[in-house]
């Protein structure tokens, strides 16, 4: 045999043909594109999770305290403000921002306190105040991550609907005991 043809088959079997490195430039070109895909689907989840905080954190926590508030009370009416809730305003029938919740004592006298949906500089708060003489005593906010709420009376049951910054709705029941 030929030394120059060992040495001219040797160089022929080193290195990659042409073909080979296109078909190793296209799995890698497909790699990439998958691997952008999946980082914006990522991206996308990441947002809209972000997005519902409010539904998976805050609402639970704030329908548990409402249940505890709304449940333990005798009953209530709905008002059209705050400020007519604490003073001797007519109760509506309609939506209003307030209600007047009465509560049996031990010593069997009857407490009044209002829950009352206030704006505020980044949407709107619930608190839940306490009425002491002739003065008002906030004892505190349920929360202040709403956009809006509003309560409504409907055949005896309480309704407070919520409106999250993300614009999700919900809404609690309650009624009096």
């Amino acid at each position: 045999m030929n030394p120059a043809s060992k040495q001219e088959r040797a160089h022929n079997l080193s290195g990659f043909t042409l073909m080979e490195m296109s078909a190793a430039m296209a799995v890698l070109v497909g790699l990439s594109s998958a691997l952008v895909v999946m980082m914006q689907q990522h991206v996308t989840f990441l947002r809209l999770c972000r997005q519902q905080v409010f539904l998976t954190s805050e609402a639970p926590t704030i329908g548990n305290l409402l249940n505890r508030i709304l449940n333990s009370a005798d009953h209530y009416f709905v008002y059209p403000s705050k400020e007519e809730a604490l003073g001797n305003g007519l109760p509506t029938l309609a939506r209003g921002s307030a209600v007047k919740l009465f509560f049996k004592t031990a010593s069997q006298t009857t407490e009044c306190r209002v829950l009352s949906v206030e704006p505020i500089s980044t949407g709107a708060a619930l608190r839940f105040y306490t009425p002491v003489s002739n003065t008002l005593q906030s004892s505190w906010t349920v929360t202040s991550k709403i956009r809006s709420a509003s309560f409504l009376c409907e055949e005896g049951i309480l309704s407070v609907s919520l409106v999250g910054p993300n614009n999700e709705a919900v809404t609690y029941y309650g009624g009096a005991r």
